[in-house]
């Protein structure tokens, strides 16, 4: 792909503006702002009250570290707030690293995409085909197993089959045999049932297909097309960088740093995707369809369409007032909020945060990294939303 695409919000177009402001708490909040000047004036505005409302609800509980992304059509909006770490006061910017945690899933169904486009798989290709290792309790479930039964939970496993083997760091190669001894809550398709083992299974099979590591096919196929330049899947990338904001878990004396850990880098499609918000920002734009060399929005259909319904959970939509159904499609939640189709992750590990939204219907995009634990992280989304929804009529009237 041309740089050239990627010059508008890069150096040449985008007017960066940075302030530093410091607190007395015991944890200060240092903001900069890394904001692109908008063409539409209400852009600007609502981009603006999005960031203020936000700032506001994380200074609640003064997370030690935040970067926020707003996409509207081409334009990138960026603020950040806090710092890396707790011990070095350093401010997190545009270019600080975090774990992306679950958002990687849709990572994984977008990789799929790209290799059904290159016609190396196809979307109702079966899992058995690629992995014999691959068995099921009912083997006459096993052999119906495709591709998207994966990436939407609706293998027939039950909830979180194998998360601890995950998070003890076994491969999903070895956690594979061991599913053909847990019993089945139901047919494939019909039932859902959130992932992360079984989801991994995806990037064992992207390998057989292709004969390179999921690994390898991210960076080549996703990141290096977009530059994510910052963006990588494994520890040793992300713990020996400068610029990385430091997990941290909140005590009774305030936020205190903790070691980066393996977790699920041996799941790398269900959470181990390191990223900043820089990166993120470029891949909300391919999300929104423009990046069509990569992946076109008819190309990109099939993740972001409804696969089966969900129960609306109030631990994380219990802030999400206009919130009317829920589903999951490929590696993202489908939302009907307010009567707009919202496609949503969430995410958490290692003490971090994330959230991630786009709608194609308004061509906005949302995402939201944290360093730490905190509270506010499922307000964000609403409030950017809620937000857009204010200023909607001003932006759709506004004429240059």
């Amino acid at each position: 792909m041309s740089k050239k695409w990627l010059v508008p919000f890069g150096i040449m177009c985008i007017l960066y503006i940075t302030w530093t402001s410091y607190t007395q708490d015991k944890n200060p909040v240092n903001e900069s702002t890394s904001v692109q000047e908008a063409t539409n004036p209400y852009v600007q505005q609502w981009v603006n009250e999005s960031f203020d409302k936000i700032g506001a609800t994380l200074k609640e509980s003064n997370v030690p570290g935040t970067a926020v992304s707003i996409v509207y059509q081409d334009q990138v909006f960026i603020r950040t707030f806090g710092v890396r770490s707790v011990k070095t006061r350093e401010p997190v910017d545009q270019h600080s690293v975090f774990r992306i945690a679950s958002l990687s899933k849709s990572f994984a169904a977008v990789l799929t995409a790209r290799l059904v486009k290159e016609n190396k798989l196809r979307w109702k290709n079966h899992v058995i085909d690629y992995l014999p290792a691959f068995q099921l309790a009912d083997a006459a479930q096993t052999d119906r197993i495709q591709l998207w039964h994966l990436l939407s939970h609706t293998t027939g496993l039950p909830y979180h089959t194998y998360t601890n083997l995950v998070e003890a760091g076994i491969p999903t190669s070895e956690i594979i045999p061991a599913l053909e001894s847990v019993d089945l809550v139901g047919p494939e398709g019909t039932v859902y049932s959130y992932q992360n083992a079984p989801f991994s299974i995806i990037g064992e099979v992207h390998r057989v297909a292709t004969g390179q590591t999921y690994e390898r096919l991210l960076q080549e196929k996703i990141f290096d097309p977009l530059y994510m330049t910052d963006a990588s899947t494994n520890r040793a990338a992300i713990d020996g960088r400068t610029n990385t904001a430091r997990p941290h878990k909140a005590t009774k004396s305030g936020w205190r740093e903790v070691k980066i850990s393996e977790k699920y880098y041996t799941a790398v499609p269900a959470g181990g995707v390191n990223a900043s918000i820089n990166d993120m920002s470029t891949y909300l734009r391919l999300l929104l369809g423009q990046f069509p060399d990569i992946l076109t929005s008819e190309e990109l259909a099939p993740v972001f369409t409804p696969v089966i319904e969900t129960p609306i959970k109030r631990r994380y939509f219990g802030k999400w007032p206009r919130l009317r159904s829920a589903s999951y499609g490929l590696g993202w939640r489908i939302l009907d909020y307010g009567g707009s189709k919202v496609s949503y992750h969430s995410g958490f590990v290692n003490s971090y945060k994330g959230e991630m939204a786009v709608s194609h219907q308004e061509q906005i995009g949302f995402c939201l990294l944290m360093n730490g634990a905190g509270k506010e992280a499922k307000l964000a989304v609403p409030i950017f939303l809620d937000t857009y929804e204010k200023y909607k009529p001003l932006i759709k009237q506004w004429q240059p």
